[in-house]
């Protein structure tokens, strides 16, 4: 099964080639006609163009580097050969440096340079500069110091002299450039170094006015006296922060005291003193000669009278003397705070004065830094512009050189009549062959609908083609009306047969006993269709034909049947036998069922489980049976009566049906999933050969590109 879906394919694409071919062979008059047409209007178009000269000459610019260029550090990363070059080209595309040109050669007033009348106002110079600039072009050589200057131009004369112009002109206008350049450099550093100088004299200004307002001498030496005297400060603070400590302990132990002279003693600074020791020496002594008095003599004698004085007086004596050191303690306390308070300020004074001394340094550093950078710059731009003094006068020019001059040329360059003629051939077919292609998809809808069909993969199973009438046959089946008149048909015959051809091929895989005939909307010519496909298969098997299309009902009336004889509707609703609702067709072996009264409710009767029945016995009395049913697009009769039959045709009249209502249509069949059998192309326009004039037009191609 594969193997035949990979045939179907491959003839499909193949169809697809020899249809492009066929068209080819169709149109090919008119297409070799418009590529004529074409041809030799692009032809004449070249021919006639303007006879364009070219003129060529060559220069060698400087290869060294100019004296007036960025500084060494910012040159490495800027300079180069290609840069340099490319800098001369852009000063030659200079609209300035070419108005120079046309001035020098008077370009202005040539013929090929002046202005027409018709176009808008520019001044003649204006208008010259501007031709030029699109008339020369720069190129570079490539691994070369040198530049191609191409000029072209209507006369051979004007290309050679505006070539060998442009180089000297160039020179002479660089060095021009060059001096102004300089010129202007030397002014700017001229003006930068007055600034400079301004600048430095009032930076020294500052600083001498800053020391002489803060009467500094030396910041550095006042900074180390300062540090000095702080690290002394600090260290006498350290030795009186010692001694207040301990005399802040005997202020203490004097707080506690009650009054007792022993209790003194036990301060330090009293018990330590040498006074305090050589008295309790004393009293020592004068107590151990009172003992000895007193076991001798009694309280009245002189001698322990005396005794007794002396002690009296040593305690009189130390008494007082321990009031003297407390009272120096109390003293010596108060006097060592005050010290210590004078030597707290003296340290923080020093610091504030250090202090300020570290800012004046910090702004004197800053003053003398300004100083040294503008003294720094000064002496920079100084050099700067001896140097440009020095190189004002060079002149850079005298490294440019002409290598090679221009001669007249003899021949045009431009245009290349031969190539010109063979593009505008080249161009003509190809746009000959996709206008008349792309108007033919445009125009022919068929073609559209076979695209959209074979990827949906729905057959085509016929393409019929529009009959006219005569006016004894109109309104009668075309079935037998083409029979009457012979050959004057034969292309709708043939589409007949070719449908009944395909659907018994169909029938040999799925039998196809009952087939129902609908179209995508009104007046497709699905009525046409039905009747001329069941009369051709009565010729072959016993064929019934029934219009089943309840609500607008034709079939009936194209074979000349009655309306108010049973049909359909009579035999559903038990009204009628059989035999009283089949009709037989005058000249033709077919059997007709019209449609019968119409009901008021159609889709009904044909949703009934009898109708249903009724067509499964007509398989067991006729070979082939043809339903025509309403437009699938318009009701669902169709889609009704598609679950009952063997298979469904659609009808599509292919000049007034869109693609879009041929994709519902597919859509409504598929989502209903009907047994589709494929589409017939109804009323199809210029239809002028039948298949085997089609099969021979093939096989003709195929023997022209030896295809076999």
């Amino acid at each position: 099964m594969d193997s035949n879906r990979d045939f179907t394919l491959k003839q499909e694409r193949s169809l697809d080639i020899f249809d492009i071919l066929t068209f080819l062979w169709r149109k090919k008059f008119r297409i070799i006609i418009t590529a004529g047409l074409l041809a030799s209007l692009g032809a004449y178009y070249v021919i006639h163009l303007p006879k364009i000269y070219v003129a060529s000459s060559i220069l060698l610019l400087s290869a060294k580097d100019s004296g007036l260029t960025l500084p060494s550090s910012l040159s490495a990363i800027t300079s180069g050969e290609d840069t340099r070059q490319d800098t001369y080209i852009e000063f030659m595309r200079s609209r300035q440096f070419v108005q120079t040109v046309v001035d020098d050669l008077a370009l202005y007033n040539l013929h090929e340079y002046q202005q027409s009348t018709d176009g808008g106002y520019v001044s003649e110079k204006d208008y010259a500069t501007t031709k030029l600039l699109n008339q020369f072009s720069v190129s570079k050589l490539s691994n070369t110091d040198m530049l191609k200057i191409t000029v072209e131009s209507l006369t051979p004369s004007s290309a050679a002299e505006i070539a060998n112009h442009i180089g000297p002109a160039f020179f002479a206008y660089y060095a021009l450039i060059n001096r102004q350049k300089a010129d202007s450099k030397s002014q700017w550093l001229n003006d930068q170094l007055n600034e400079l100088k301004n600048s430095l004299s009032q930076s020294e200004e500052r600083l001498l006015t800053f020391l002489r307002d803060n009467e500094l001498v030396n910041v550095e030496s006042q900074v180390e006296l300062a540090k000095s005297e702080i690290a002394g400060l600090i260290s006498q603070k350290i030795h009186i922060d010692r001694a207040v400590a301990e005399s802040q302990g005997s202020m203490v132990q004097l707080a506690t005291i009650s009054g007792g002279q022993q209790d003194y003693l036990q301060i330090p600074a009293i018990q330590n003193n040498a006074l305090i020791r050589d008295l309790r020496i004393r009293r020592g002594q004068q107590q151990l000669l009172m003992e000895g008095v007193t076991k001798r003599y009694l309280h009245k004698h002189p001698k322990y009278i005396a005794a007794k004085a002396g002690l009296e007086a040593i305690d009189t004596e130390f008494t007082m003397l321990i009031n003297q050191l407390v009272n120096g303690l109390r003293s010596s306390n108060e006097t060592l705070k005050a010290r210590q308070r004078q030597i707290l300020a003296q340290i923080q004074e020093t610091k504030e004065r250090h202090a300020n001394l570290g800012k004046h340094s910090m702004q004197i550093s800053r003053m003398q830094r300004e100083i040294e950078s503008t003294q720094h710059l000064y002496e920079m731009f100084l050099s700067r512009l001896q140097e440009t003094e020095i190189l004002k006068d060079l002149d850079d020019g005298d490294d440019f050189a002409i290598v090679d001059s221009a001669s007249e040329p003899t021949f045009p360059a431009k245009p290349k009549v031969v190539m010109g003629i063979a593009l505008s051939v080249i161009f003509s077919c190809v746009f000959s062959f996709g206008f008349w292609l792309i108007l033919h998809l445009v125009s022919d809808k068929y073609t559209r609908f076979k695209s959209m069909l074979s990827n949906l993969d729905v057959p085509i199973l016929s393409m019929v083609p529009r009959i006219k009438q005569t006016k004894a046959n109109k309104g009668k089946p075309f079935a037998l009306s083409m029979h009457s008149e012979g050959e004057r048909n034969y292309q709708y015959f043939e589409a007949i047969r070719s449908l009944r051809t395909g659907l018994l091929v169909k029938n040999n895989q799925h039998k196809n006993a009952v087939i129902a005939v609908t179209s995508i909307g009104e007046r497709d010519g699905k009525s046409e269709i039905s009747t001329s496909l069941a009369d051709s298969f009565s010729r072959m098997e016993k064929t019934l034909l029934i219009d089943v299309d309840l609500r607008q009902p034709k079939i009936g009336e194209m074979f000349d049947i009655d309306a108010n004889l049973p049909g359909l509707t009579s035999f559903l609703g038990n009204k009628s036998s059989f035999s009283k609702c089949i009709h037989a067709v005058h000249s033709s072996p077919l059997i007709l069922m019209p449609s019968g009264p119409l009901p008021p409710d159609p889709l009904a009767y044909i949703s009934k489980p009898r109708f249903a029945a009724f067509l499964h016995k007509l398989r067991g009395y006729y070979e082939r049976v043809v339903i025509e049913t309403p437009p699938i697009n318009t009701v669902s009769d169709a889609i009704a009566v598609g679950k009952f039959v063997d298979g469904v045709i659609i009808v599509c009249d292919a000049e007034k049906n869109e693609g879009a209502d041929l994709l519902l249509a597919l859509q409504r069949v598929h989502e209903a999933e009907l047994p589709l059998l494929g589409v017939v192309f109804n009323r199809v326009k210029d239809l002028r050969s039948n298949m085997n004039k089609r099969q021979g037009l093939v096989s003709r191609l195929k023997r022209a590109f030896g295809i076999r």
